[in-house]
């Protein structure tokens, strides 16, 4: 099965950016005029799975974006979503931050009814993920990479010495 995201970053596919880490394409199917994807260009299914230092450049890709549609389409607002998981209405096997261009009427509803929960149950959901969550101070740095060392050149005896005496000359 071919990821469809995989081959947008690969075509190069409506592509308005493109780095090291990120793409940003216009969506195949978008949900509005406008509709933005900001991706990794590593095959990564979900959020969890992307190292730190491509996350940060996720969301600062997207933050640009953001801001580019407010300034060329003269929109109201932006919904940045990550359907992560297919519990969350995942429908590509590849992590996507959504950038979703809006004005008011435009027929989407991302509006949710607010639960409301007890003492109790607060309590225990807390209890539950705050040891599993004790990490989020941390953050996973990139490795450098090797830098290429050029060859230094042989030097022969003759220009060695020559180099000596032109060091002792200067100031």
């Amino acid at each position: 099965m071919t990821c469809e995201i995989c081959e947008i970053i690969k075509s190069k596919t409506n592509v308005l950016f493109e780095d090291e880490k990120v793409v940003v394409a216009l969506a195949p199917k978008p949900s509005t005029i406008g509709h933005i994807l900001v991706m990794p260009k590593d095959h990564i299914p979900i959020l969890e799975q992307v190292p730190d230092f491509t996350v940060s450049e996720l969301f600062i890709k997207a933050n640009k974006v953001s801001i580019g549609l407010f300034e060329s389409l003269k929109i109201e607002g932006t919904n940045i979503i990550v359907q992560n998981g297919t519990g969350a209405g995942q429908s590509y096997p590849h992590c996507v931050v959504q950038v979703i261009p809006r004005v008011t009427n435009d027929g989407m509803n991302l509006l949710w009814k607010p639960k409301q929960l007890s003492e109790e149950e607060m309590a225990t959901v807390e209890l539950k993920v705050k040891d599993e969550t004790k990490f989020i101070g941390e953050f996973e740095k990139e490795k450098p990479k090797p830098k290429e060392v050029e060859e230094t050149p042989k030097v022969s005896k003759e220009e060695e010495y020559l180099i000596k005496h032109l060091k002792k000359r200067l100031p």
